[in-house]
C-alpha cells in the first residue's frame, strides 16, 4: 500500500471547524458588507459557468472561482466498497486569500454542505497543509492564489451512481474581505498534477508518515497555573524550509500560534505557547490538541492531550 492509499484510509482525518469564540468580531464583516453595498460584487457569486463564459464546469464567485471534479469509479469496480476522491477546486484572483479549517487570529473558516448529494451518506473535507499569512485583524491562516480539497465520499450504495454536490461557504480576502457561497454540482475533469499534490499535500498523521515529514518530538508545560505556557520540538529534517506549526482545540476554544522558528542546523525547532493570551487556559485541561507540522519537505499532524 503506498503513502496515498494510506491516506485515504486514515480514519483520523475528520471534518472540523476550529472556531475560537471571538472569531465574529476578528473577522471584518462590517467591511464584507460596506463592499457588498459598494461595489454589488455578489452579483455573479451563483451564476452558471455558461452564463459567464467560463469553461470546465467552473462557477464564478466574487474575485473567485471553483469547481467540483469528481470521476466515478470505472463499471467494473462499482460494486466494491471503497472511498472514491472529489475535489473541490478553487482558484482567486491575484493578491487574494482564504482560510484553512482554524483561521488563526482573524478571518473564517470553510464550510461545506453536501446534504443535496445523491447516494453520498458522508464527505470529509481534507485540507493541505495552509500557510502563516499577514491580516489586518492578525495573523491568518489559510491559502493564497489557490487551494485543491480533496473530498473523501463515503457512498450509500457502492454499486449505484453517486452525484455530489455541495454548498461551499467561504471567505476571501484582500483589501476588503467577502463571504461567497457558491453551489457545485459534480463533474468529472480528470485528475491532473494539481490534484495530485493536493492529496500529497494533506499532513499524515504518524503511522502513516513518510521520508521527509515533520516528527513531534515532544510537548512539555501546562494549561494551568499563574503562567500557562507550553513547548513544542519539532524535528523537520535537515534543509527543510518554511517550517511552521499550528495547534488547533475542540469544542471552539482557541490556542494563540506560537511565534514562528526556523530549523536550526539539525533540522529541530522550538516552539512557545503563550497561553496567558486566552481567557482562561485552564479550559483546555484534558482537551485532545491537534498540531499540525508543515515544511518545504513535508506535512504531518499529531494530537497531545493538554494537561
Amino acid at each position: 500500500m503506498d503513502a496515498r492509499d494510506e491516506l485515504l484510509d486514515l480514519a483520523q482525518v475528520r471534518e472540523r471547524s476550529a472556531r475560537k469564540n471571538n472569531m465574529v468580531r476578528a473577522f471584518p464583516w462590517h467591511t464584507m458588507m460596506l463592499a457588498v453595498l459598494a461595489g454589488g460584487l455578489f452579483a455573479a457569486a451563483n451564476l452558471p459557468a455558461e452564463a459567464t463564459g467560463l469553461e470546465q464546469g467552473w462557477v464564478a464567485g466574487a474575485n473567485s472561482r471553483a469547481r467540483l471534479n469528481f470521476c466515478p469509479p470505472e463499471p467494473d469496480r462499482a460494486s466494491q466498497p471503497g472511498r472514491p476522491l472529489a475535489f473541490l477546486e478553487l482558484q482567486l484572483d491575484d493578491g487574494w486569500k482564504t482560510y484553512w479549517r482554524m483561521p488563526g487570529d482573524a478571518g473564517v473558516a470553510p464550510a461545506f454542505d453536501w446534504s443535496g448529494s445523491a447516494n453520498v451518506a458522508s464527505a470529509t473535507t481534507l485540507y493541505p497543509a495552509p500557510h502563516r499569512m499577514g491580516d489586518q485583524g492578525g495573523e491568518a491562516i489559510g491559502y493564497k492564489s489557490a487551494v485543491i480539497f480533496p473530498v473523501r465520499l463515503e457512498l450509500r450504495e457502492a454499486a449505484q451512481v453517486a452525484t455530489p454536490k455541495v454548498i461551499f461557504s467561504y471567505g476571501i480576502c484582500k483589501n476588503i474581505c467577502v463571504p461567497v457561497d457558491l453551489t457545485l454540482e459534480a463533474a468529472c475533469y480528470g485528475t491532473s498534477a494539481a490534484t495530485s499534490a493536493a492529496v500529497d499535500g494533506v499532513p499524515r498523521t504518524p503511522g502513516h508518515a513518510r521520508p521527509g515529514d515533520p516528527i513531534l518530538v515532544a510537548v512539555s508545560g501546562s494549561v494551568a497555573g499563574a503562567q500557562p505556557r507550553l513547548t513544542v520540538d519539532v524535528d523537520y529534517g535537515v534543509g527543510a524550509e518554511d517550517a511552521d506549526l499550528f495547534i488547533e482545540a475542540p469544542e471552539g476554544l482557541y490556542v494563540p500560534l506560537p511565534a514562528r522558528s526556523a530549523p536550526d542546523a539539525t533540522g529541530r525547532a522550538r516552539y512557545i505557547i503563550d497561553l496567558s493570551k486566552i481567557i482562561d487556559a485552564r479550559d483546555l485541561a484534558g482537551k485532545q490538541l491537534r498540531l499540525t507540522m508543515a515544511s518545504t519537505r513535508g506535512a504531518s499532524e499529531a494530537v497531545w492531550v493538554a494537561r
